[in-house]
């Protein structure tokens, strides 16, 4: 069964209505629901359908992998829930910041290339980022940020102190004294002209802003824009067509994309670019192209699941990085962050990602088993909610496993 559904890893492309992809794209089947319609797995698909209700979960998509191969990939609940639109498993969903582990990998790539080093400074006259638009840096300690700090978060920012500047774009246009929507540019200046929370290097503390400039660093690296040079170099290689920046507005989301939904009764809020139009904070209160290498990416769960197998270090799918690399990325100084991943142990590394609107768990563990879990709707346990799903996986990959012994057993 298994082998039989390799060719179907993938979903088909995501194309925005009337935007024309920055390079073709081939054509490849979509997955389909129909084609995990399967007796062996009816007992999982009933344990999400449970989750999903009471957690009050509009859609959701689960995909999972078993020592490298596609096992199951399903969608369910709604895509578009005005529209009684079903989730497929060729649905894209905003991932949040999982988006961070595609910019890592995109580092190390370009540091086994000799074009990197994580010992690179970022600011000043010998920094990557030496652009004059950078060269006004109210604190020194800015100079011996590299790229390494921003990669475990270790850069001196501390959203607990000053909030994120990554979701303060009116305080950075009214600073600035610039109009809105703002750019990265605009919030790097913003954040140099400020003192750092902390020491560089003394600690980890999440950082969107961090991967941001990341982001700014590829392009500066390569010539080219960071997500043409991830679509290019990372994700086209490893047979990925579906993954690409998102955008903010209900009306621009891809013909193939999922809705999103807050909580009921969640309040309206000014949309990024402006103040005057109240939105709902998931349809128009963030500027997720802004977010780019810290959370602006949308993909399929299958799409997402072959991105982990391809930098997991197990021998069933070839990497994209080499051995070094992909250790280097989990096995970080134990009072840093890992490298992309959020959370590293001997039993399994973690991904997630959350924004309002859409949750992401994504698991590669030590016994070969692999899964994506996006959601279109906020639970209320906020950024916690991934590791709750991260427990109902626990009973769904059990089904899963006795469903193909099952199987085997009556071949």
């Amino acid at each position: 069964m298994t082998t039989c559904l390799v060719s179907f890893f993938l979903c088909g492309c995501s194309e925005k209505k009337s935007e024309r992809p920055p390079f073709p794209l081939p054509q490849i089947s979509p997955l389909t629901n129909e084609m995990f319609a399967l007796s062996e797995f009816e007992k999982a698909d009933s344990v999400v359908r449970r989750f999903l209700k009471r957690w009050k979960i509009n859609g959701a998509s689960l995909a999972v992998a078993r020592d490298g191969e596609l096992l199951y990939a399903k969608g369910f609940g709604y895509a578009d829930v005005e529209q009684k639109v079903e989730v497929t498993p060729s649905h894209v969903f905003r991932v949040a910041s999982v988006s961070k582990l595609i910019t890592a990998t995109a580092v190390m790539q370009l540091v086994e290339q000799g074009k990197l080093s994580l010992d690179d400074r970022v600011f000043g006259c010998d920094g990557i980022l030496s652009d004059s638009a950078f060269g006004s840096i109210s604190d020194v300690r800015v100079l011996q940020i590299t790229v390494k700090n921003l990669l475990e978060h270790s850069a001196g920012w501390d959203v607990s102190v000053d909030g994120d500047p990554m979701f303060s774009g009116y305080d950075v246009a009214l600073k600035l004294r610039i109009p809105l929507p703002v750019r990265v540019d605009d919030i790097i200046r913003f954040a140099l002209s400020k003192p750092l929370n902390f020491d560089v290097g003394d600690h980890s503390s999440y950082s969107n802003l961090g991967y941001a400039i990341l982001g700014r660093i590829i392009e500066k690296v390569t010539g080219t824009s960071y997500e043409s040079y991830v679509r290019q170099s990372l994700l086209l290689p490893m047979g990925i067509v579906d993954m690409r920046f998102g955008n903010s507005y209900p009306q621009h989301l891809y013909t193939n994309e999922a809705s999103y939904y807050d909580v009921a009764g969640a309040p309206l809020v000014a949309a990024f670019d402006n103040p005057r139009a109240r939105v709902l904070k998931c349809r128009g209160g963030y500027d997720i192209r802004m977010l780019g290498a810290a959370g602006g990416w949308v993909a399929s769960p299958a799409s997402l699941l072959r991105f982990m197998l391809c930098i997991d270090g197990r021998p069933e799918m070839p990497d994209i990085l080499s051995p070094e690399s992909v250790n280097r990325m989990v096995c970080n100084d134990s009072i840093f962050d890992p490298l992309g991943w959020r959370t590293v142990n001997e039993r399994r590394w973690m991904r997630t990602g959350t924004l309002i609107g859409t949750s992401v768990a994504a698991v590669c563990d030590t016994s070969g088993w692999c899964w994506v879990f996006i959601t279109n709707t906020t639970s209320r346990k906020g950024a916690d909610f991934p590791f709750v799903v991260e427990n109902m996986m626990g009973n769904v990959l059990e089904l899963l496993e006795g469903g193909l012994a099952c199987r085997r057993l009556t071949r």
